[in-house]
């Protein structure tokens, strides 16, 4: 590695550790979800006091993906329906948002896109999650709400570095990961595990979104980062890539066959007509639910 490729990584390294601490959207309302004998009613009440993250849990809440029989109108039938874990992660989620400054129109990274990716990307984990038969603990909604975080962190802090490297994906047809390794040798899933630590989120979730390009590697949560890796994958076969400037997968060729037999041996076996049927299945479900998952970081 280059010494100025050593210098960046370095500078890196300092800009997150000097990155606050991400803010809690209500400190009473975590502090509440915490505390495991709460009564659920008070944890209602607290939350029904901000319109904005009432209507945003109930848009989740009647996402199609989740396969809801009836429309879930109250906080309460909500809580119950997504528990307290799932809720956990909506609000952290939000509150990650929230953090970040909005993308200005000139920016070449359109941060409507990315975030339209990641919500989408949350909603096929847990799609996936039910077809495969692997059991959610919660943890899924914000590991693919947030698996390409670390881009949205090079691009506030980072921007020049960040520029070039979207021009690099652009120009050379390569892949996002390729690109920040040869810019500036740190890709976007290493800062997102390094800040996610320093924010003290879940160990579960940051390996899963470490892994979300290698679930291989991942000795400790390997279903939950295949999930994560096959959501990415799949989101961005519906046609929700992270950035335009990312190639366009096809279905016959996005994983490769080295992956799929690891897939198979870890119980998610895949072949050309189960993604074909899968894809028709999201693009579907991504139709009957756009005014809730495309619009869940709009303002209310």
């Amino acid at each position: 590695m280059t010494e100025p490729a050593k210098k960046t990584i370095n500078q890196i390294v300092r800009k997150i550790e000097e990155i606050p601490t991400l803010p809690v959207i209500s400190k009473r309302i975590m502090e509440l979800l915490h505390d495991e004998d709460v009564p659920t009613s008070k944890i209602c009440k607290l939350i029904e006091q901000d319109l904005s993250i009432t209507t945003r849990i109930l848009k989740i809440a009647n996402s199609p993906f989740y396969r809801t029989l009836n429309t879930i109108t109250s906080i309460n039938h909500a809580l119950t329906f997504l528990g307290l874990t799932e809720v956990k992660g909506i609000l952290a989620g939000i509150s990650i948002h929230n953090f970040f400054p909005p993308g200005t129109k000139a920016s070449r990274f359109n941060r409507e896109k990315f975030w339209a990716h990641s919500v989408v990307c949350s909603q096929i984990a847990k799609l996936l999650a039910q077809y495969f038969s692997v059991e959610d603990d919660g943890s899924l909604f914000l590991s693919g709400l947030i698996h390409d975080m670390g881009k949205v962190v090079f691009d506030v802090y980072f921007n020049e570095e960040f520029c070039r490297i979207v021009d690099y994906v652009a120009s050379e047809k390569v892949t996002f990961s390729q690109a920040e390794k040869h810019i500036v040798g740190v890709t976007h899933y290493q800062i997102a595990a390094t800040l996610l630590q320093q924010w003290h989120i879940p160990k579960k979730i940051i390996y899963q979104v470490f892994y979300h390009h290698a679930p291989w590697q991942d000795k400790t949560h390997p279903s939950g980062s295949c999930l994560i890796y096959l959501a990415n994958i799949f989101a961005k076969l519906a046609g929700f890539p992270a950035s335009v400037v990312e190639q366009q997968l096809e279905p016959a060729t996005a994983i490769d066959q080295a992956t799929l037999d690891y897939l198979a041996k870890s119980g998610f076996e895949l072949d050309t007509r189960t993604i074909d049927n899968l894809l028709v299945q999201i693009h579907q479900l991504v139709i009957e639910d756009s005014h809730n998952i495309l619009s869940f970081f709009e303002q209310n």
